[in-house]
């Protein structure tokens, strides 16, 4: 009863008319969260693009260490402190220091990988992510961009990248997390639209600028 409330206090609080529909639009965003995704990505790379596969698997992890890892835990401290409103990070100017401080860890994962020699894809995979950081964190100055949408955008477009019916998949998950951050009034239309179209242009760029396609 108690979770009830809270949800339907939440909703109310949005915008978002509460219910059943607004319950089941949160559990929707919090199963593809964007670490969630990051650390799905970096597998289907592993998985799907490097072999052998237990050589995939290893930089995988060691991947998931490096990009997914030190965001997390900087965004666990912040929010304790006080510092966003919410865990969705609703307001606008409180993203800007995660996308800086994702950029950072991202390029220090470029030059981390190259110095190891890492796998093609590997390093691919880090320079769009760079790339959508970077551009995303340039849009949040003016206008906000849905990062789960961004994050499943640039999951789906990675599996596609390896396995068509993956990549159909999860494009048809995308569009169900679509509908959820609508649903919850986390975002409009157009900044879901433009966080799948954003993501997907940067996968396809680098990957292709890496001779991957």
């Amino acid at each position: 009863m108690t979770q009830h409330n809270d949800l339907t206090a939440e909703a109310l609080r949005r915008g978002a008319p509460p219910g059943r529909g607004y319950a089941v639009a949160r559990l929707i965003s919090q199963i593809f969260h964007p670490v969630t995704l990051s650390i799905l990505s970096i597998f289907i790379v592993g998985m799907l693009g490097v072999r052998p596969l237990s050589n995939g698997l290893g930089w995988a992890a060691l991947c998931s260490l490096v990009q997914v890892l030190p965001p997390t835990i900087f965004f666990s401290v912040r929010l304790r402190q006080g510092a966003y409103t919410d865990d969705d990070v609703s307001v606008r100017s409180q993203r800007n220091e995660l996308y800086l401080f994702g950029m950072a860890t991202v390029l220090v994962g470029i030059a981390l990988l190259n110095f190891l020699g890492a796998p093609r894809p590997f390093v691919a995979m880090f320079a769009s992510a760079a790339l959508l950081n970077g551009l995303s964190w340039f849009i949040n100055l003016f206008w906000k961009i849905s990062i789960h949408a961004a994050g499943i955008g640039s999951c789906a477009t990675i599996a596609a990248l390896y396995s068509e019916p993956l990549g159909l998949l999860l494009w048809l998950c995308a569009l169900s997390l679509g509908w959820a951050r609508l649903r919850t009034r986390n975002h409009t239309l157009m900044q879901v639209v433009a966080g799948l179209a954003l993501s997907c242009a940067c996968v396809v760029s680098t990957f292709f600028v890496f001779g991957l396609l």
